[in-house]
């Protein structure tokens, strides 16, 4: 288990990605915040999602890079 970047630090999508996932995005992938990253904290597309305060903190099974 890992934990995600805490809200206001550095902390970027494709890490994201990778912490859900464990898998790197392709350089050039198009990560949606809530298309991509939504579905693994159950947000659904379209909805509001701020970054930072929604995934900053949390706690995900692979490690975040």
């Amino acid at each position: 288990m890992a934990i995600l970047p805490a809200t206001g630090s550095a902390i970027k999508m494709g890490g994201v990605k990778q912490a859900y996932s464990n898998v790197a995005p392709a350089a050039g992938q198009n990560i949606s915040l809530t298309g991509t990253l939504g579905a693994f904290i159950g947000r659904a597309s379209g909805i509001s999602t701020p970054f930072s305060a929604t995934f900053g903190g949390r706690t995900t099974p692979y490690t975040y890079s």
